[in-house]
């Protein structure tokens, strides 16, 4: 069945001056969707300080382009993918590549696949993300070939930093984040239990605030007060990317505690506590960091409190 060309057609919509990506027919493997074109669907946008606002495309296989871009493969290099509904430019892609920027000379990679994550399509989204990570993988694969990359100094951040739950919950490790996708997997948890899992799946989890909703300074009259309205929808949920952003250039701001339980945490019983099921394969630092300062040895659960406002982390840095 041929779909019209309108229906596959995206758009960039605005609700309270949030960008959000819209189709009126889904992309992926069935009846009535759009077919999925990868070199089409999934884009690479790069930024660097010689190009921190506009972007440059690069295309799979073309070695020439990465040759001629200013991609630099002794600068440590981040892969930024966005969530359900997002695109490049958006909030949470901005922040983050902001962040990134002003703290060095970093290659940022946007993944733009917000054709196959429009709205209102959550299904069909969740379904394309196994093929997204396969076409990641190739273009880095690529790109190494390229000369544009060291795997060595790869970081792969992906929004929900809190990891989606719905339609996830009841998947195996192969089908959400768990230990064995990279040498060190670090998630932030805000939403436990609505849009994000409110249990550990990585080497090392946080649970600022306990990890569920609601997060401090996201009530309605705390986000009408403080002028962010926009972030009404899903507040508890972004407040995982807004801490990491902050933590690129504060990175000592989101000291935590190593915990059994966040019960325990208020209470102060945690400190030098082992955590119950967490296997110590190496040594663990004597203080521990939530985001960009979380160091690769870290194993268990870490609690911890933010403001309810910018700056987030309350530890001084």
């Amino acid at each position: 069945m041929v779909i019209p060309a309108i229906l596959c057609t995206s758009f960039t919509l605005f609700t309270a001056a949030t960008p959000f990506t819209l189709t009126l027919a889904p992309h992926g493997d069935c009846t009535l969707c759009c077919p999925v074109v990868w070199r089409k669907n999934v884009k690479f946008n790069l930024y660097t300080r010689r190009n921190p606002e506009k972007s440059l495309q690069i295309q799979m296989d073309d070695y020439t382009g990465v040759q001629l871009s200013p991609i630099r493969r002794e600068n440590p290099t981040v892969i930024y993918i966005h969530g359900f509904t997002e695109l490049d430019g958006g909030h949470s892609t901005t922040g983050i590549r902001k962040a990134y920027l002003r703290r060095g000379d970093y290659n940022v990679l946007i993944v733009d696949w917000s054709t196959l994550s429009a709205f209102p399509w959550y299904e069909h989204a969740v379904a394309n993300t196994p093929g997204v990570g396969k076409y990641v993988a190739q273009f880095l694969h690529f790109l190494t070939l390229a000369g544009g990359l060291t795997l060595a100094t790869l970081h792969v951040v992906g929004f929900r930093l809190d990891p989606a739950f719905p339609l996830y919950m009841f998947s195996n490790m192969r089908g959400h984040l768990s230990p064995s996708d990279a040498e060190f997997v670090d998630v932030i948890h805000t939403d436990g239990g609505v849009f994000g899992f409110p249990v550990p799946l990585g080497h090392a989890d946080f649970f600022p605030n306990g990890g569920t909703p609601i997060q401090p300074g996201c009530w309605l009259s705390q986000l009408f007060l403080h002028r962010e309205l926009r972030y009404f929808i899903a507040c508890s949920h972004n407040r995982a990317w807004m801490y990491y952003a902050e933590s690129v250039n504060r990175e000592l701001a989101f000291e935590a505690t190593a915990c059994n339980n966040y019960h325990l945490y208020l209470k102060g019983k945690c400190p030098g506590e082992p955590i119950l099921g967490v296997a110590y394969d190496r040594p663990q630092p004597d203080r521990q960091y939530m985001g960009f300062a979380a160091h690769p040895n870290l194993r268990g659960k870490f609690y911890l409190k933010t403001n309810q406002i910018a700056p987030y982390g309350i530890s001084s840095s």
